[in-house]
């Protein structure tokens, strides 16, 4: 819907006129960013790719040379290396997912995108995790991860990317009635229960892994598997999934640190804290609550959202560390434009932070062809527009919050 459509239709005439220039801003923003993404065909870059160059053989798979080609990629290589090293663009998994959920988004705003989202349907089907049963998806890179210490080839299933695509496959559903998304993002759903590995599993809790050819702990990612559980049972009826989401949640509460916030994971080298990790887990206890009506984690809920709000924003931008300033990253911008929006009911300041944000971020990391920087440091910024960490973040937080921001500004 074009700011044209938008002052035909009077919406724009229902606000005060500084909400009705932040709505304009916000829906042209986000509809030139579609467009530019449309326009690549959804393919593009990654901060982690450079192992898709034909020049990286074994070699870079090995230790210490991987760390290093990786560190460089996400750090320094911007797009004129890439094409140096002929690192090909390619359609991402996650980004396809979160420029479903956008469309859809969109969609609740009264817009047609149903054939675009038709597409990405297609796609998520064609790109699936090869050799699994249940559909699934995974980078398209050859990653290494020593953080969460496992090997992940080309496409092979985790449960952040498939998560991201199944909850889009449901919000197609659901706005849609879409049959055959609902069929997918069900099978998504028996992935998680029935492939993943269960790195703890008592009577109370229980943590599901990252892969399924891993252990790991990883807070937030047990955690998303739980919103989408949560939000399935709530879909299909499957009681069962309520049952493994609230231990899985207990277990997340468990560990969260006594100021509110959570390291990424259970491990020595996964004691770090940052800002959208530490979000993802906020959104997902919320969904929980607002979904099952249990308010067994509302202290949980409150102490983190104190810590986030406190500990991430220390100027403008949003910073990635819990102890320090930069860098500032797209995806903490992109996600904390979400989390206030999901929490605007919650609190009354939230919806503004989301604005406030969203215009600062508007201001400072946006290139003149509508795309989105990648990290801004203290004494440089890397502009690499890429399509998953940037754009697609983008567009969901952008389209999110052009919803936002109408149905509040009407509400209030």
């Amino acid at each position: 819907m074009s700011t044209g459509t938008l002052l035909k239709e009077g919406i724009l005439e229902q606000v005060s006129p500084a909400d009705a220039s932040r709505i304009a801003r916000v829906n042209e923003c986000v509809h030139k960013l579609e467009a530019w993404i449309r326009s690549e065909d959804y393919a593009g870059y990654e901060p982690f790719d450079l192992m898709n160059s034909p020049y990286m053989g074994n070699w870079a798979r090995r230790f210490p040379f991987y760390v290093m080609i990786r560190q460089y990629g996400r750090r320094f290589a911007g797009s004129n290396i890439r094409r140096i090293l002929r690192v090909p663009v390619s359609k991402n998994c996650k980004a396809l997912g979160l420029i479903l959920s956008g469309y859809c988004e969109l969609s609740r705003c009264g817009e047609n995108w149903r054939e675009r989202a038709n597409y990405l349907k297609a796609e998520l089907r064609r790109l699936r995790s090869p050799g699994e049963s249940e559909f699934c998806w995974g980078y398209d890179w050859d990653a290494i991860s020593f953080r969460a210490g496992n090997a992940m080839p080309a496409f092979s299933p985790n449960a952040v990317t498939t998560f991201f695509c199944a909850e889009a496959l449901l919000d197609m559903a659901e706005l849609f009635k879409d049959q055959e998304a609902l069929e997918m993002a069900q099978s998504a759903g028996r992935f998680f229960v029935t492939r993943l590995n269960r790195s703890v599993d008592t009577q109370d809790e229980l943590c599901f892994s990252y892969t399924p050819g891993d252990q790991t702990r990883i807070y937030n990612s047990t955690a998303l598997v739980s919103a989408f559980l949560t939000r399935l049972a709530a879909r299909t009826g499957v009681e069962a999934y309520l049952s493994l989401a609230r231990r899985s949640l207990q277990y997340v509460v468990n560990q969260q640190l006594p100021e509110g916030g959570w390291y990424y994971g259970a491990t020595r080298r996964q004691k770090w804290i940052d800002s959208f990790h530490t979000a993802y887990n906020l959104d997902c206890l919320l969904e929980y609550r607002r979904r099952t009506g249990d308010t067994a984690f509302d202290d949980a809920i409150g102490r983190g959202y104190s810590y986030y709000e406190r500990t991430f924003f220390p100027q403008s931008g949003p910073s990635y560390y819990s102890n320090r300033s930069f860098p500032i990253d797209i995806h903490c911008c992109s996600q904390a434009i979400l989390t206030f929006c999901n929490f605007g009911a919650e609190y009354k300041t939230a919806r503004t932070r989301a604005v406030d944000i969203a215009a600062w971020t508007l201001d400072n990391m946006r290139a003149s062809d509508g795309t989105f920087f990648y990290q801004r440091h203290r004494l440089w910024t890397n502009r690499t527009p890429y399509m998953r960490w940037s754009q697609g973040w983008m567009f969901k937080a952008l389209a999110r919050l052009r919803r936002e921001m109408t149905t509040s500004a009407f509400s209030n």
